[in-house]
């Protein structure tokens, strides 16, 4: 009897000790593996990383993408020439109103030209705004116009837009700065019947007329 229960103990310590062996075997191979190929975590991490700066340059370039449409859409809204069509991308514009644009603009962001009814637009960051400057082929300016909110335009505007059609919705303003005139000119959306209808106004809120 004492014989056989030595050869049970025996038994028992044996497969223990096999247990452990498989165990450590185990650990080492892991370690192994990460000694011989110490890159392949690395790589991983690089990969997600690189896979979310993608992601985010994407989400990025598509709201670049949104706000350019939506500068473009205010400013050009309603003056679309007898074609119907609007701004055409611009590589190429003329010496003269480069030198123009950069003398008129020397801090100007983020710059990209159209052209538009034979005029050379740029339209580009401007402190907290983002505008588009119109220059003839000659390097005259035109004008610059910015969309602004209702808080920015002067009372004495509001008030005048208000006294004349009170129910006016004011969905959308335009500031116009035109070289050496003394006030800006603001343009006025507004919806009448469900159609839209502009409007312009002085510095000192009378109605006036303006070309496109």
């Amino acid at each position: 009897m004492k014989r056989v229960f030595l050869l049970f103990t025996s038994f028992v310590i044996s497969l223990l000790m096999i247990a452990q062996g498989n165990s450590q075997g185990k650990g080492k191979d892991k370690q192994k593996d990460k000694t011989e190929n110490p890159g392949k975590s690395g790589s991983n991490e690089n990969s997600k990383g690189k896979e979310k700066d993608d992601n985010d340059q994407k989400v990025e370039k598509e709201k670049e993408k949104k706000e350019k449409e939506e500068h473009d859409r205010k400013i050009w809204d309603g003056t679309s020439d007898k074609g119907g069509s609007g701004p055409k991308a611009s590589k190429n514009q003329p010496a003269k109103v480069r030198s123009s644009f950069q003398r008129d603009y020397p801090n100007a962001t983020n710059v990209y030209w159209t052209k538009y009814r034979g005029d050379w637009t740029a339209t580009f960051g401007n402190g907290l705004y983002r505008s588009t400057a119109i220059y003839h082929a000659s390097g005259e300016r035109r004008d610059t116009r910015t969309p602004i909110v209702k808080d920015k335009m002067p009372k004495i505007v509001l008030d005048s837009i208000f006294k004349r059609r009170p129910d006016t919705r004011l969905d959308e303003a335009i500031k116009i700065e035109i070289p050496r005139a003394v006030k800006d000119i603001f343009r006025i959306k507004d919806i009448i019947q469900g159609k839209p209808e502009y409007s312009y106004y002085d510095a000192d809120g009378k109605l006036v007329k303006y070309e496109y």
